[in-house]
């Protein structure tokens, strides 16, 4: 079942384990498999740093024909995707926008954890006093996050929107489901999550992302240090009892 939450973009997972200490290194390649996309475009990763702590950092930025993309975000072996994305509409009509980031996941666990966030502000870059950031018609939402294919947040199904005001007006609107933690359980993760952003905007104008999507193994409920002990005195006492009821 769904939980609320939509998230959306490609990438793939760092299995660098970095020791204390250990300088940033730059220009890291990427695992094979790493996947970013928007629409069918595959992204140039730009700059790639390998940080101490294991996790990756991605800046980049990159344009089309009816886009212009930048990105910065941190890939986590927890296994995360986090970061901020800015998308400009450089046509001069309303597009559809497919964005997807995943990541792979070794070695597999489950049960899970996860939860994400979506804070989105569009600004009327064109001046016309018409700005709409909603979502397309791939999905109901504009974020989704999933794992192994399969979504288990959605999050901001709601219009930004300022019609007829003020040029150069923004909106903006924030959502979160299971942070901090996470907290909402989940299933197994066997191979990959991801992060998909599926949205519509308006000509000239600019939407900015900053997006979380994270999910760890579920952690096995410690017992209470005493009770083996306890355990061990129940089980002596029933021996005892059914020794003097036997005798």
């Amino acid at each position: 079942m769904l939980s609320k939450g939509i998230r959306a973009l490609s990438i793939v997972a760092l299995y660098y384990v970095g020791s204390a200490g250990v300088a940033q290194a730059q220009n890291a390649p990427l695992p094979t498999g790493t996947v970013l996309q928007i629409g069918s475009t595959n992204l140039v990763a730009g700059s790639v740093v390998l940080n101490a702590d294991g996790s990756l950092s991605l800046v980049g930025q990159q344009q089309g024909s009816s886009w212009d993309l930048a990105w910065d975000l941190t890939l986590n072996q927890d296994p995360s995707i986090a970061g901020t994305l800015t998308l400009r509409n450089l046509t001069t009509t309303t597009r559809n926008f497919n964005l997807l980031f995943q990541l792979p996941v070794t070695p597999a666990f489950s049960p899970s954890v996860f939860g994400g966030s979506i804070s989105a502000t569009a600004y009327d870059d064109s001046g016309d006093s018409i700005l709409a950031l909603t979502p397309n018609s791939s999905a109901p939402s504009i974020y989704r996050g999933q794992i192994d294919g399969s979504t288990v947040l959605s999050l901001f199904a709601a219009s930004l929107q300022c019609l007829a005001s003020a040029p150069h007006c923004s909106a903006g609107g924030t959502e979160s489901d299971g942070l901090p933690g996470p907290t909402n359980p989940g299933p197994g993760v066997a191979s990959s999550i991801a992060l998909l952003l599926n949205f519509t905007l308006t000509p000239g104008d600019r939407a900015v992302f900053d997006v979380n999507f994270t999910v760890e193994p579920t952690a096995p409920v410690p017992l209470p240090a005493a009770l083996p002990l306890l355990l061990a005195g129940v089980g002596a006492l029933g021996a005892l009892r059914r020794r003097r009821r036997d005798g």
